[in-house]
């Protein structure tokens, strides 16, 4: 189990996303056109309250943002999205992202202070994110 005060330390703070697939294939470039690629995970308070950020420019040049109220499971290898503040975008940031068919959760396959990786599954596909 990795202890909180480490896990905060490599997870919490301000992040890049540099890498976007779906089912292996790059998309980031699709990801940015209805999201910024600026990624940050906040604690709101001292009850266990956490948010997932998304913001930063579009490549249109508009904001896009997306915020969701999280929790972590399974000795804090898996984020579950419990809450969703404003998603915008497609896939597992979009608007849909509380229905019946997807389990609101992104596993951490890395966890290093400037190297987070993670990963899903939603609609039959898989995504990854990878964040410096």
């Amino acid at each position: 189990m990795i202890s909180f005060r480490s896990f905060r330390n490599r997870l919490f703070g301000n992040h890049t996303l540099i890498k976007y697939t779906v089912d292996g294939i790059d998309s980031l470039n699709s990801f940015n056109d209805s999201l910024g690629l600026n990624f940050y995970f906040l604690s709101t308070s001292n009850q266990g309250e956490y948010i997932w950020r998304i913001n930063g420019q579009r490549k249109d040049g508009k904001d896009g943002t997306a915020y969701y109220k999280i929790s972590f499971v399974d000795h804090k290898k898996v984020i579950q999205i419990c809450e969703v503040g404003h998603a915008m975008g497609a896939g597992p940031f979009g608007e849909n992202v509380l229905s019946a068919s997807w389990n609101w959760e992104w596993k951490i396959l890395k966890l290093e202070k400037n190297d987070i990786r993670m990963k899903t599954n939603y609609n039959g596909k898989e995504y990854f994110i990878e964040l410096n």
